[in-house]
């Protein structure tokens, strides 16, 4: 666990959205002293009291103007296609020498947005926490949720460099891993790894169901006692869909505003599993042997390198 720091990173924290991500943020700041004090903003009065009772911010108010002014540090943690229009309201509040960041799980129309929205003297650094659940509103948010996590930056040609050591500090100080690359490359790297695993989980949800005779799947989901192969279902079924309990407002906006690489990705899975049904129908041994042993090479040697 990271140690508290002496002297905060920032003064004032303003937090737009304190929902999973944004609360724990805020329970990250306080907990290991990386911001003086955390102000929450949001649209409902009663999430924002118990975002205070949970100790995820110190006050809050209803008013984004009204919050980010003061702040040193804003953070918009609202679903991807709400933080340009978040950003929008609070840029003309925004004091000279703020730092703006973002928690998107998509980065390359949001930082080039931003970018363009930011007053003189203000700094705009992309960032991506590659931390969560399934789970999602403060409830579930915890201080030691970015913990051994990978938290990427996605500074451009136009970044302060200032402001991206200033964003760095606070990422290592609330225990996170900071990993620096363009919006681009980001885009790219989290449709395979995110994005892709996603879908992959919906769509086996739907093959599963929809393999039911044909049935309607709005029908299926009030009995899935009728379907016998969930009856069937363990430990992998059920890890592989896991995530598929994700609010779907966030999986359809990350789509949407990742499509290109998304669609790379489906594709480039597609002619994988293209290849695997091909060596099936063959009958060809020695290339389902190597198709599921390179897998478990590839695995393997992922988990030695997140061992790291």
């Amino acid at each position: 666990m990271p140690r508290k720091l002496k002297q905060p990173v920032f003064d004032t924290i303003a937090i737009v959205g304190v929902g999973l991500i944004g609360g724990s943020l805020g329970m990250a700041a306080r907990e290991f002293s990386a911001a003086r004090q955390v102000i929450g903003i949001g649209r409902t009065e009663q999430k924002l009291m118990k975002a205070k009772l949970l100790g995820a911010i110190d006050s809050y108010s209803l008013d984004i103007a009204a919050g980010v002014r003061g702040a040193d540090f804003v953070v918009i943690a609202t679903p991807v296609r709400t933080i340009i229009p978040t950003l929008e309201i609070a840029a003309s509040a925004l004091k000279p020498g703020t730092v703006v960041t973002d928690v998107g799980s998509t980065k390359k129309e949001i930082v080039e947005q931003a970018t363009k929205l930011m007053p003189e003297g203000c700094s705009f650094v992309g960032g991506h926490p590659m931390a969560g659940s399934e789970e999602s509103g403060v409830e579930s948010a915890l201080p030691s949720m970015f913990v051994g996590a990978t938290y990427v930056l996605t500074p451009t040609a136009e970044t302060s460099l200032d402001a991206l050591q200033k964003m760095s500090r606070f990422v290592e100080a609330i225990g996170a891993k900071v990993e620096v690359m363009s919006p681009e490359q980001h885009d790219a790297a989290v449709a395979l790894i995110s994005h892709l695993p996603h879908a992959v989980s919906a769509a086996l949800l739907h093959t599963v169901v929809k393999s039911h005779r044909g049935s309607a799947l709005n029908r299926l989901a009030e009995n899935l006692d009728g379907v016998q192969a969930l009856r069937l279902a363990a430990g992998s079924f059920r890890d592989l869909t896991r995530i598929s309990n994700s609010p779907p407002e966030i999986w359809r906006d990350i789509c949407l505003t990742n499509a290109s690489e998304i669609s790379k990705a489906i594709d480039r899975l597609k002619s994988i599993l293209g290849e695997l049904q091909a060596a099936i129908a063959a009958g060809n041994e020695e290339e389902l042997f190597k198709f599921f042993e390179e897998a478990r090479q590839v695995r393997q040697a992922y988990l030695r390198l997140k061992d790291k």
